[in-house]
């Protein structure tokens, strides 16, 4: 009997241990650039940090632009500033975001872009999913 009683209580102390559980984060991923053959460029996110990173893969004179978008609870999606990267081949730029909305999708978009001032072609978006 005082056997059973224990088992109750630690069974409630599980639950409510799981109700005060820490908010569950997005994953993190990788959207690359819609190129024939060989992407040009990649943006990658990565939740541990809130951070953002855009590559350019192709020495090709163009750049490559990323940014991530983050779905709010109206189903719209709120864009975080585009980070551009023009410098050469292997070459990366990030920034860090406060995501206020943790758990909920992210969209990751990756452009190429001919100049910081061009108009983004070639994008790919990758959606992972809300923890």
């Amino acid at each position: 009997m005082k056997g059973m009683i224990i088992r109750k209580a630690l069974g409630a102390v599980a639950v409510l241990a799981g109700l005060c559980a820490a908010p569950a984060f997005a994953a993190s991923g990788c959207a690359y650039t819609t190129d024939a053959g060989q992407a040009a460029g990649r943006t990658c996110f990565d939740d541990g940090g809130d951070i953002y990173t855009v590559y350019d893969l192709d020495s090709d004179n163009e750049g490559v632009v990323g940014w991530v978008e983050v779905k709010q609870a109206n189903g719209t999606w709120k864009a975080f500033a585009r980070v551009y990267v023009g410098t050469g081949y292997n070459t990366s730029k990030g920034n860090n975001v406060d995501i206020v909305r943790e758990g909920a999708q992210v969209k990751i978009v990756a452009c190429r872009q001919n100049g910081s001032g061009g108009t983004p072609y070639s994008c790919g978006t990758a959606i992972i999913a809300g923890g």
